[in-house]
């Protein structure tokens, strides 16, 4: 799936902005323009815009519409749409044809508009279905409370709803470029760029150009290999990219790449055969006035606060971000570790997950479907460097072995960088870590256990952590760890939500894990604080962030900052 792109061939047309918004009812279709509609912005959270608290806890349907005009002389090129992500389950029209649906509220919608369909003035109409249940991921189950439906989550984030990302109409010359596909190895002084391009055209060169524009390869084979002399290599804060320029007879398209090279090797995670030891987040997409919603500025903002505090990497913990988050981290040289949106595989509670009926075939297929189109969107950015294929499931139980066998296998087929499953069981009743390659792990010992009782965390940690080595012999990260804190409280002792107690508990974790060597990493959770459901345990929101939801830091900023200056 390539990103949409404007040049001598292709045109790019960006539907952000302001469009017509409705709560609808069951089956609905767009067969006549909205018209009890209000005003809404795109991409955003819808929940986090209006003042009408019905809108805001809606489960169920809302409809998006826009009203477009299409310029006379494209309309000879096939004209797709490319919704970057809505929640959950969606369905796009056209002037009131279907032309598509699709289930992920966090992968990209790519359909083609039939010329046929096409007018001097066009209604874009986009359905979205907030409501999850086991054929979804995260999955979640309503519930009927005196006659109205109630939403029931099994992860701790909010479910935030809406058009997320942006919307683009572009156009594609016939018999197209349709995929890219490109990987790399290292030999001394020397790199190995291996491509496969997907299109109905003749080529007529593909040129490798640095990022001065300049050729240092060359072929006319539409599958094939490109050696690259002294090639500069992609690295931890040397974001260097190539561009793999493809000429058609008819059709051009330019993907960026960065040479490297990853290996896990004697329980070690190797970049360019060099060891990495990841520092940085368990991250959310997740903002004050927009939601979930993707926006340029916050993400500068987000990777300068990467950048500043010395973190090498992050988790897009629980789903994929918005590619342009791929895109900076690409040229910052930031390692992404990619997650599906597999969270929720348990219910934090005796209730059994993986049998028939709840996690079965059926979330398998749509949990394999997902990671295709996951690789498919990412497979060339050189900042994923492994892909996670669950969070907190339901390991410990009969059923998971064979669920997860089949969903690594699958993932084996597509992808030949490291995956990891992140784990809340103990290693004695793991069935699963084994199919990994990297074992995530999220501890909150003196937190979720023994509240406050920080002089366990050394001792729970080493036992738990060797536990996990001894049993799999896999490489593992500390994956989340954390504690909330509410911003400008302070203690002396420290008290649990302490600015204080913060640092200390953080400084705990880190102690406990240096001298363990098959540890090749750690992730705070979280970045930011961010807003989840309502409950006891969260008061407007999860404030285990090291920044506030509005990106500013707490006391503990400065003590990782300069923590990992030199790690």
């Amino acid at each position: 799936m390539l990103f949409p792109i404007q040049n001598q061939k292709r045109l790019k047309m960006n539907l952000n902005g302001i469009w017509n918004f409705s709560l609808v009812e069951e089956y609905y279709e767009p067969n006549f323009p909205l018209e009890d509609y209000i005003l809404m912005a795109v991409p955003s959270s819808y929940n986090d815009l209006v003042t009408d608290k019905k809108i805001a806890n809606h489960v169920g349907l809302v409809c998006y519409e826009k009203m477009i005009d299409i310029p006379k002389m494209i309309v000879n090129e096939e004209l797709r749409i490319r919704i970057g992500a809505a929640t959950h389950k969606v369905s796009v029209y056209f002037n009131g044809a279907k032309i598509g649906y699709h289930n992920g509220g966090f992968l990209p919608i790519d359909l083609l508009i039939s010329k046929e369909l096409i007018d001097d003035h066009n209604r874009l109409s986009i359905v979205l279905d907030n409501r999850l249940d086991y054929q979804t991921l995260p999955i979640g189950k309503i519930e009927y409370k005196n006659g109205i439906e109630r939403q029931v989550i099994n992860y701790d984030f909010a479910n935030l709803s809406g058009i997320h990302r942006d919307v683009f109409l572009y156009t594609r010359p016939e018999n197209s470029i349709e995929d890219i596909f490109i990987s790399t190895k290292i030999d001394e002084d020397k790199a190995y760029v291996i491509y496969q391009v997907i299109t109905k055209g003749n080529i007529k060169l593909i040129a490798i150009k640095d990022k001065n524009q300049q050729v240092v390869g060359l072929s006319n084979e539409q599958d094939g290999m490109i050696v690259v002399h002294k090639p500069h290599l992609w690295d931890i804060g040397f974001g260097y990219l190539y561009t793999l320029e493809v000429t058609t007879d008819n059709d051009i398209y330019q993907q960026p790449f960065g040479i490297r090279e990853i290996e896990i090797k004697n329980n070690q995670f190797l970049l360019n055969k060099k060891e990495v030891y990841f520092k940085g987040f368990g991250m959310h997409e997740d903002h004050l006035i927009i939601g979930k919603g993707a926006n340029s500025a916050h993400h500068i903002k987000d990777m300068n606060l990467l950048q500043w505090i010395h973190a090498n990497s992050f988790r897009t913990s629980h789903y994929p971000y918005a590619e342009e988050i791929y895109d900076l981290a690409d040229q910052l040289g930031i390692l992404v570790i990619n997650e599906i949106p597999a969270v929720g595989l348990n219910f934090w509670s005796e209730e059994k997950v993986f049998v028939e009926g709840v996690v079965d075939e059926k979330t398998k297929q749509v949990h394999m479907d997902q990671l295709t189109e996951l690789v498919y969107r990412d497979k060339n950015h050189p900042s994923v460097v492994m892909y996670s294929l669950a969070n907190e499931a339901n390991t410990h139980e009969e059923g998971a072995y064979a669920y997860f066998k089949d969903i690594f296998s699958h993932m084996r087929t597509l992808t030949h960088l490291p995956l990891m499953i992140v784990e809340w069981v103990n290693a004695e009743s793991n069935k699963v870590a084994s199919l990994a390659d990297v074992i995530g792990l999220n501890r909150y010992f003196a937190w979720y256990s023994e509240f406050g009782e920080l002089d366990v965390i050394e001792e729970r940690i080493k036992k738990n952590f060797n536990a996990y080595f001894e049993k799999f012999k896999k490489p593992i990260m500390l994956t989340e760890f954390g504690a909330d804190t509410i911003a400008g409280l302070h203690a002396l002792p420290s008290v649990p939500f302490s600015e204080e107690f913060q640092v200390e508990f953080l400084a705990l974790y880190q102690n406990a894990i240096q001298d363990l060597d098959y540890v090749i990493g750690e992730h705070v959770w979280n970045f930011a604080d961010f807003m989840t459901k309502q409950g006891l345990t969260r008061f407007n929101g999860n404030k285990k962030g090291v920044f506030s939801r509005d990106r500013q830091p707490k006391m503990v900023a400065h003590f990782l900052r300069e923590h990992w200056k030199n790690r």
